[in-house]
């Protein structure tokens, strides 16, 4: 028995926010959440409030989403989405501006929530959130996830069915102005939310299983092929296609250890999130196989096997990852990995010690 469940109507391709975008349907004024840079370079912020203005209705703009969005933006976000009135939000950028509009729309739709209730407080409203990818990696376009960062800067993920988008608009003509580093930490994100995704599903939910395969298959073939022309459009269209598949398999499955194991290298370090996953994502299906071989080998399909898989890594640079770190940042990282709840739904047991271990790998040589 199986079900799957995507509440998100997806509008795919190019010049989806001109021709499908009803922006009337969410509200009466819109609060746009970006960051600096990017919804503007890629022409996103202009196709979004060009499409605004042609319907009538106001909008606000807060661009003060940071990589890795922090409790205090949030919070800050949703202060200001009260004080203009809007309600809906529309998240134009990486993971980082729509996990954070996900988040403004439920503390701005209730005021009485701090940014930390949302981990632990039962909700039951949001404000409308419309989702517009700008790269192809988080999928959190298509899922009910949101990772912050609290004050004590470790990232934290939430999960709420109110946090599905109502609407995504996914234009790859957005994608193209990212950067090689960027496409390359942003596609290995999507493979892993597809091979880790796999791995907990193992088989169970027939069509998970076929959008993992898929994900992977698209990314393995596909990545290298923007990597050699940037600018090539179908190969771009292909990886953000990916990016969503491999989205919708994490909303039903959610993510393993490998995602423990590499928030500190992206909130205490500035890995990109991607790499942090990617560095770790072989070891621990290595550990895993030794008790569970076939369950892996599904998972990574259609690499043909663990050093293959590796192999691709490799040559994307993903190993060169070193970091200075001390013991104490060592035993502190372990140990929250280790109480991490992805623990309890990763096949195996994993103590402080392995995660020591994966960590003493990327310690500089000093």
């Amino acid at each position: 028995m199986w079900n799957f469940f995507i509440p998100t109507m997806v509008y795919f391709g190019s010049g989806v926010v001109e021709k499908h975008a009803k922006f009337s349907d969410c509200g009466s004024k819109a609060l746009l959440i970006t960051g600096k840079r990017s919804a503007r370079v890629s022409g996103a912020l202009h196709d979004v409030t060009k499409r605004l203005v042609a319907q009538g209705i106001a909008f606000e703009l807060f661009d003060e989403i940071e990589e890795n969005p922090s409790f205090k933006t949030v919070e800050k976000g949703a202060e200001f989405l009260r004080l203009k009135n809007c309600d809906f939000v529309v998240g134009i950028g990486g993971g980082s501006p729509i996990d954070a509009a996900k988040a403004i729309a439920i503390l701005g739709a209730n005021p009485e929530l701090k940014a930390y209730h949302l981990y632990s407080k039962k909700v039951e409203y949001s404000l409308p959130v419309v989702a517009i990818p700008l790269t192809s990696g988080t999928g959190s376009e298509v899922t009910q996830y949101s990772v912050l960062t609290d004050k004590d800067g470790n990232k934290q993920g939430f999960s709420n069915l109110y946090s599905f988008p109502k609407y995504s608009f996914l234009d790859p003509r957005y994608t193209l102005t990212m950067p090689e580093e960027l496409t390359i930490s942003t596609a290995l994100d999507a493979l892993s939310h597809a091979i880790e995704g796999e791995l907990l599903n193992n088989g169970a939910n027939p069509l998970v299983k076929k959008l993992s395969f898929e994900a992977t298959r698209l990314i393995r073939e596909n990545l290298p092929c923007v990597l050699n022309e940037p600018e090539n459009l179908v190969y771009r269209e292909k990886l953000q296609y990916a990016a969503m598949l491999a989205g919708m398999v994490i909303a039903h499955t959610g993510t393993t250890i490998v995602h423990a194991a590499g928030y500190p290298l992206s909130s205490k370090k500035g890995i990109k999130h991607g790499m942090a996953n990617a560095v770790f994502l072989v070891d621990v299906l290595a550990s895993i196989s030794e008790r569970a071989g076939e369950q892996v080998k599904n998972c990574i399909e259609p690499f043909e096997n663990l050093s293959e898989l590796s192999k691709f890594f490799e040559e994307l640079g993903t190993y060169k990852i070193r970091l200075d770190m001390d013991e104490s940042e060592l035993i502190e990282w372990s140990e929250k990995a280790a109480k991490a709840p992805h623990n309890r739904r990763t096949p195996g047991e994993f103590d402080r010690a392995f995660y020591e271990n994966l960590y003493k790998k990327l310690k500089k040589d000093e």
